[in-house]
């Protein structure tokens, strides 16, 4: 059992970040647009995460970070699940063993995957609202538009808040990094240091 502590805490406060991060993006955001968007932190923060997570476990923190605001903020269930599952464990494959090694190519990951999660989420989106209201136009003044207005602010507010995050998810891991111990061996007060 002394194994799954340590997994169940880092799920937990993963989950703790994700219902915060959720109702300061619905509270302070909405309030805070720029280009007529907002950041969506829970994404920032769970794709953030999956450039240190490998695969299943990017997938399922995706899955159930945009499962939660599916019920709590969506209108359709399901749709953010899927997005952030896909999104995260693409991010996770591009970016998990490199970053091992270099902790920025996470970094050089980040503005891709955002304006790939955009171009997706906007797409997705239309189509079901025009499935919904039985028919029309997917654009009515044209993609190029469109993308010029909606899905580029998007991204460069996602990364914006994505590469913060990031900044900071660094600085955690240094700070908890464990440091090197120092022993004494009883016989001679010989100090020993494996720094």
């Amino acid at each position: 059992m002394k194994g799954w502590r340590p997994a169940i805490i880092k799920a937990a406060l993963t989950a703790v970040c994700v219902v915060v991060l959720g109702l300061i993006q619905a509270g302070f955001f909405d309030r805070l647009k720029v280009l007529n968007c907002k950041p969506e932190l829970v994404l920032c923060f769970v794709i953030v995460l999956s450039t240190r997570l490998e695969g299943l476990r990017a997938g399922l923190t995706g899955f159930f970070a945009g499962l939660y605001l599916d019920i709590v903020y969506g209108r359709y269930i399901g749709v953010y699940a899927v997005l952030y599952l896909v999104f995260c464990a693409v991010t996770s494959v591009a970016a998990f063993r490199a970053s091992e090694k270099h902790k920025w190519v996470g970094a050089a990951v980040l503005p891709p995957v955002f304006l790939l999660y955009e171009i997706a989420e906007s797409l997705l989106v239309r189509i079901i609202a025009v499935y919904v209201a039985g028919g029309g136009p997917l654009y009515h003044y044209g993609y190029g538009r469109h993308f010029a207005v909606r899905i580029l602010p998007g991204a460069a507010y996602n990364l914006a808040a994505g590469l913060a995050m990031f900044l900071v998810l660094l600085l955690v891991r240094r700070i908890m990094r464990p440091r090197p111990g120092i022993r004494y061996r009883k016989e001679r007060n010989v100090v020993i240091d494996h720094a």
